[in-house]
């Protein structure tokens, strides 16, 4: 080498054990006067001939070119200003990964299924959101191992940060070898005889570096045993110019800090693992990209939302010219009222009329004497009760005096007449905004289950008052045609009246448009013998054709879907009969699917009347309509009922066709990949336990994480859903504690007053205050 190297000075050379295998040479640096010093440079030689071999391809490429990857991977190829670059760079992945971690733990943090299960049942945002999470989870380690290492040769300040930490400094590291050692001869050492003590002593080993010494200096020798964990696993051997071992420094008798010293470069490259851990490394370097797009594409869609809710906010703000916008407030059960407020916001605003819209339980009294004019839109619940959304502004306003005068409103109510308290809260908050001064700009409208000729009061009302026509006046949506193609009873030989499955198309692929919670409103119809009983009393022919709102039918058709009057006039002509008919009042059942499931489940109830009859929506949709039958039908959209925005946990409780509400939002909460808890209760499990195989199999393989059962009669003593929840309480709160939102879908009477009764004793009034207010706590009973 010397020969072929003629005027270099060697300084080191590098063997390995494989013959096959070139070996290493190192020049010293050349000197110039005058100038700065050169760097030494590295050369390949045959170690059998001595040969000079020329450059490896790739090299360039790979390290030695000025754009090299070694170069842009350090430094992006830009020197000092680069290296910083990239240690900013690891530290913003480092602040990724652990506010990532964050972010994804799960509830169940030794549940690797939560970890490292990818849900492919799952589409748009909440897929992107599962692959971001769990690939996250597979490379998560990968990257914080890269980042931590890779922080070394980027800053001076965490290198000595980390021998502090290890008890290694940098400069004990790099004299360690030869301090201490000293030369017992000034001859020039005998390379030969020391490379064939150093063999005998070494071992096996699969590459060495031996460190020319100057004369009568100790060779250093670092070589590699061949059960080297990874390629810094060196060990180190001192050899004096009469062959005497003067020192010989194993890695595995080094200190844990020495080791982990040594071991930084494995650690960031993925050798420290071995195979597996350059696999990985490899994988988590090429995901890199997967993150960046996943993550855009969910900025976007956040960004896309607020960006939506700026534009709806935008459209409801006040006009110019300063005038006081009218406040517009609201409280649901149901999502009916919400939406005649926002429809009712929409037409004030159409004229030039700025308003306000906000929900009732969010007005405190400094909002509500903020303005001088409001329309209020509430429903009652059950028996003269406030929605849930309300109760705190009934409690917390309507309890106390809060002076109102010189303050304008307006009523519309929304009630049941089959309840005694009919529009009970309404009449309520009347009195109420009464009694503190405030002036009404007319008398109530109330409206009876969805009364349209009400509402048409409404309309008028709002235009006398703000003294201009409101163009059009709003109309409820027409009801769609859907197809009755499967019926199925759930329950044979129950004790109960029969539960039965129903499935339903639509007509148009349009329709297929819902979300858990929302409801279907069914128009139902006199069975054909009560309508021809009532045309043969009257001597009316049903055949007559008749024009009902624009459509044109028979009178026979159009009484089946009307309240058949009670008197008729004699020889009264059909059109003026069908003029004054009133359609029959609609019946909302809970919506038990979702669209992706291509058809419109309900979970229906018969239901009998005092006299052993069927009732009339019950009775129409469980018997009296044929299979294929058209069913007139529309949905509505129930935010009062709605999932919450994230993927927070949900506490699920209900009984009897209530479960029809709870599947919907169990489905929806499977595909978003969130923990789920249901309670439910009914008489008998072996007759009353709808769409138990399905249930069963979710909570099998894990997507439903909890199932608590209440068959009251399959005991002596009775055992009902708010036991369940008693019996939970510890779990109950746990969930909570989570976030967990809590939805209650079934019976008014019983079990809806019985579980919020022991989830007060549970949780606090306080606290269920709180969850109402949040939204954490939805019912949807009747």
């Amino acid at each position: 080498v010397r020969v072929a190297a003629a005027g270099k000075r060697v300084v080191a050379l590098t063997l390995f054990a494989d013959p096959d295998a070139a070996a290493r040479v190192r020049f010293a640096p050349a000197s110039m006067a005058g100038a700065k010093r050169t760097r030494g440079t590295t050369s390949y030689v045959d170690p059998y001939t001595g040969e000079m071999l020329g450059t490896p391809r790739g090299d360039g490429f790979f390290r030695q070119g000025r754009f090299s990857v070694m170069r842009i991977h350090r430094w992006l190829a830009a020197g000092d200003v680069g290296k910083y670059i990239v240690g900013a760079a690891t530290l913003a992945l480092i602040y990724f990964c652990v506010s990532g971690l964050y972010l994804r733990w799960p509830r169940r943090p030794l549940d690797w299924c939560a970890w490292f299960k990818l849900e492919w049942r799952h589409r748009g945002r909440a897929f992107l959101w599962n692959l971001h999470a769990v690939a996250g989870a597979w490379v998560l380690i990968a990257y914080l191992l890269m980042a931590l290492t890779g922080l070394w040769w980027s800053y001076a300040w965490y290198r000595d940060g980390v021998a502090a930490l290890t008890g290694v400094s940098q400069s004990q590291q790099r004299g360690a070898a030869s301090r201490g050692v000293r030369a017992t001869a000034a001859e020039t050492p005998d390379l030969d005889a020391l490379w064939a003590v150093f063999r005998q002593e070494a071992g096996n080993w699969r590459g060495a570096t031996l460190t020319i010494p100057a004369a009568g200096q100790p060779l250093r020798i670092r070589y590699l045993p061949a059960a080297a964990r990874h390629e810094r696993a060196a060990d180190e051997m001192t050899l004096g110019p009469d062959g005497r071992v003067l020192k010989l420094e194993r890695y595995a008798g080094k200190r844990a800090g020495q080791k982990l010293w040594s071991s930084i470069f494995p650690l960031h490259s993925g050798s420290f693992f071995g195979l597996p851990g350059l696999v990985l490394y490899m994988i988590a370097s090429l995901a890199m990209p997967l993150f960046f797009v996943t993550g855009w594409m969910l900025y976007l869609d956040r960004r896309r939302k607020k960006r939506e809710a700026r534009v709806a906010a935008r459209a409801l703000s006040p006009v110019a010219g300063g005038a006081a916008p009218t406040l517009v407030a609201f409280t649901s059960q149901t999502g009916f009222a919400e939406r005649l407020a926002w429809q009712t916001a929409g037409a004030l605003q159409a004229v030039g009329v700025p308003v306000a819209v906000r929900a009732l339980g969010a007005l405190g009294d400094g909002q509500l004497k903020t303005f001088s004019r409001a329309l209020f839109i509430v429903s009652t619940f059950g028996d003269g009760g406030p929605p849930d959304g309300a109760r705190a502004f009934a409690r917390r306003l309507m309890e106390r005096s809060l002076p109102l005068s010189g303050f304008h409103f307006g009523l519309l109510s929304l009630g049941d007449s089959k309840f005694a308290d009919f529009c009970g809260f309404g009449r309520r908050l009347d009195q109420w905004l009464r009694q503190q001064g405030a002036q009404p700009l007319f008398s109530p409208v109330e409206v009876d289950g969805g009364d349209p000729a009400a509402i048409e009061s409404w309309q008028a009302q709002l235009t006398q008052i703000m003294g201009r026509a409101l163009s059009p006046a709003w109309r409820e949506a027409p009801y769609g045609r859907w197809r009755l193609v499967e019926r199925r009873l759930l329950n044979p030989g129950s004790v109960g009246e029969g539960t039965y499955h129903l499935e339903l198309e639509a007509a148009g692929a349009g329709a297929m448009q819902w979300q858990a919670g929302d409801i279907a409103e069914v128009r139902p119809r006199h069975p054909r013998r009560c309508v021809a009983a009532f045309l043969a009393a009257h001597q009316l022919v049903g055949e007559a054709q008749v024009n009902v709102d624009g459509s044109v039918t028979t009178l026979a058709a159009a009484l089946a879907r009307s309240i058949l009057p009670q008197q008729v006039a004699p020889r009264e002509a059909p059109q003026a009969l069908a003029q004054r008919l009133r359609p029959l009042p609609k019946r909302e059942y809970s919506i038990a699917s979702l669209p992706q499931q291509g058809r419109l489940w309900l979970l229906v109830r018969r239901q009998r009347q005092a006299d052993g009859s069927l009732t009339l929506g019950s009775g129409w949709l469980t018997e009296r309509a044929a299979a294929g039958a058209d069913i007139e039908l529309r949905l509505r959209s129930n935010p009062a009922f709605h999932a919450p925005g994230d993927a927070r946990p949900l506490i699920l409780i209900g009984n009897g066709t209530g479960l029809a509400g709870l599947r919907a939002h169990l489905h929806a909460q499977i595909l978003a990949g969130g923990r789920a808890w249901l309670i439910f209760g009914e008489r008998h499990a072996a007759r009353d336990f709808y769409y138990r195989d399905e249930i069963e199999q979710w909570q099998q393989q894990g997507l439903l994480e909890r199932l608590d059962l209440a068959f009251s009669r399959d005991q002596a003593r009775r055992i009902h859903v708010q036991d369940r929840v008693i019996a939970a309480a510890s779990d109950v709160r746990s969930w909570i504690a989570d976030g967990a939102a809590i939805y209650i879908c079934g019976s008014i009477n019983g079990m809806a007053p019985g579980v919020e009764s022991a989830l007060t004793d549970i949780l606090g009034t306080g606290a269920m205050e709180r969850l109402v207010t949040a939204g954490r706590y939805r019912r949807d009973v009747y």
